[in-house]
């Protein structure tokens, strides 16, 4: 190592770089279920099915209220 303060501040400053983008490349190709525990995920998984169970429910709300006004102009 050389004793000039220059090439020691950029030593340090590529090093802190180089540990940076090495932590940030860990972030990116981590998997969401291992992504702090999995906790994230499975809330995430949580809402996902309780919008799609209400997705289901006003899917068949409208199509029975859709027959229901179809079926009530055949009376008239």
């Amino acid at each position: 190592m050389s004793d000039n303060w220059i090439v020691q501040n950029l030593n340090s400053a590529l090093n802190t770089w180089n540990e940076k983008l090495a932590e940030i490349w860990t972030l990116l190709t981590q998997s969401p279920e291992s992504f702090k525990g999995g906790t994230i995920w499975s809330v995430i998984t949580g809402i996902n099915g309780a919008l799609t169970a209400i997705g289901y429910g006003l899917l068949v709300l409208f199509f029975a209220a859709g027959i229901v006004k179809t079926c009530g102009s055949f009376t008239e």
